[in-house]
């Protein structure tokens, strides 16, 4: 049986919800900026994340192992709110939600996964691997974090 992980990251940028959504939505600048980002496409000509795009990520963190996934993105608010659904090396739902409150704005990024990875989904039947796993995934989005904030500060800029 598979363990499901929910990953919630929460953070606040000095900026307008529009400087937020717009480093969010483009997806492919991600490895600029991220470091344990290896690689995004996005299907079809579009150029940024919108409803209906499917994007193919690799992601690799401290462990010595890239997660390759898929995600379609099934409702787009701009602004606001982006839900999604992956498939590959995790499956799951994702949502990330944008509030906007005197021009400051709270970004919340959650996904709420179960990892199909023969070797990571037995890997994770121990509670160690588990803790790990999502220790792994804070390391990246703290980076993540770090460096969308400089960059969300330019786009406002």
């Amino acid at each position: 049986m598979n363990k499901e992980y929910n990953l919630i990251t929460q953070c606040t940028f000095q900026a307008p919800a529009r400087a937020v959504w717009d480093v969010t939505v483009n997806v492919t600048a991600y490895p600029e900026w991220w470091p344990y980002m290896n690689n995004v496409v996005i299907q079809g000509d579009e150029t940024t994340l919108q409803e209906d795009s499917n994007i193919h990520y690799t992601i690799k963190g401290f462990l010595p192992h890239s997660l390759q996934f898929q995600t379609h993105v099934t409702r787009c608010i701009p602004f606001s709110r982006i839900e999604m659904t992956a498939h590959g090396d995790l499956e799951g739902t994702g949502v990330s939600i944008l509030d906007e409150r005197n021009g400051i704005t709270t970004a919340t990024f959650q996904w709420d996964v179960v990892l199909i990875s023969p070797l990571l989904n037995s890997l994770s039947e121990w509670r160690l691997f588990h803790k790990i796993f999502v220790w792994n995934h804070d390391f990246a989005m703290r980076a993540a974090v770090r460096n969308m904030q400089k960059r969300v500060h330019h786009v406002a800029a």
